[in-house]
């Protein structure tokens, strides 16, 4: 039943304002915390554009939105329950991204309980979309980070090797001749890693395609990223040697990062393209149905 179809009445929306009110009260000191990582940290600054996709996730699938149950469904309080679990072991363990990820449970069991388990099947794609607000563990990061930047090394070393120049990788380090270019944490391919698998992810939560194809989007994501920052690196290290002043290369470096997230999209989209030509969606038809439909005169 369409939710403009059900007359709640006034008692039911209060209840729904006080406890979004109650949530973000609580959850307050985690979306200042979450807002600065996005302000601070350059592999997270996509964090403002989640909420906004999850918007239009749920604009997107507004049509097929099933209604909203009369009663409460108190089993929406086991998601909340770990929500808080969360939390709790979050604070105690001072792992911040833990306070982060309780977000999304608690988010789910509020629909779950207000709205039915129905409404939350409809809104799960938007409200996992929200797992990209928080940063990785610090630890995750670091390790993601470093095997980046060894195989962006040596991938570009290999480019460059095949477009006929004499580079060597010495650890992070590519020498081209005389020159030195270091491959450092800003250029492990993080930053093009977290934005495109964030990009991967929305679009596995607007397509109407099955279980299967949404992982192929989001592992592509990776091997992707990893292309991409490679050629960037790739192209940076000719440029450098024709462009020797600070402030060329400097630029070099800042216009090579924006065309690297265009890249990547471009290229992702094309996976995505690819895949669903290839993996077309079969309709299923029945002969007996066939054959009992009437058929045209001649």
């Amino acid at each position: 039943m369409p939710i403009s179809e059900l007359n709640l009445g006034t008692s039911f929306w209060v209840a729904v304002a006080a406890i979004v009110i109650a949530t973000l009260f609580s959850f307050w000191p985690t979306l200042r915390w979450l807002e600065q990582q996005w302000r601070t940290e350059p592999d997270y600054s996509h964090g403002y554009l989640m909420i906004p996709l999850a918007l239009i996730v749920l604009k997107m699938r507004w049509e097929w939105f099933p209604g909203v149950r009369s009663k409460v469904d108190w089993r929406g309080l086991s998601l909340i329950g770990l929500a808080i679990l969360m939390r709790v072991v979050g604070r105690l363990a001072y792992m911040d991204f833990m306070d982060g990820w309780a977000l999304v449970p608690m988010i789910a069991g509020i629909v779950w309980l207000l709205f039915g388990w129905p409404a939350l099947r409809w809104a799960a794609p938007a409200i996992a979309l929200l797992i990209m607000l928080v940063p990785l563990p610090y630890r995750a990061e670091s390790l993601l980070s470093w095997k980046l930047q060894g195989v962006a090394t040596s991938l570009s070393t290999i480019m460059l090797r095949i477009l006929g120049q004499p580079a060597i990788a010495e650890g992070h380090t590519i020498w081209i001749g005389e020159t030195r270019m270091m491959v450092e944490d800003a250029c492990s391919g993080m930053r093009i890693f977290v934005g495109m698998f964030a990009l991967a992810f929305f679009w596995c939560a607007t397509v109407r395609r099955s279980w299967m194809d949404r992982v192929v989007i989001l592992i592509a994501a990776l091997p992707a990223a990893v292309l991409v920052n490679s050629l960037r690196i790739t192209a940076t290290s000719i440029l450098y040697g024709y462009f020797p002043s600070s402030s060329a290369r400097h630029m070099i470096h800042d216009i090579s990062g924006y065309l690297m997230i265009v890249v990547g999209a471009v290229l992702l989209w094309g996976v995505k393209a690819y895949w669903e030509n290839l993996y077309r969606p079969l309709v299923v038809v029945n002969p007996a149905e066939r054959l009992s439909q009437p058929t045209a005169a001649n």
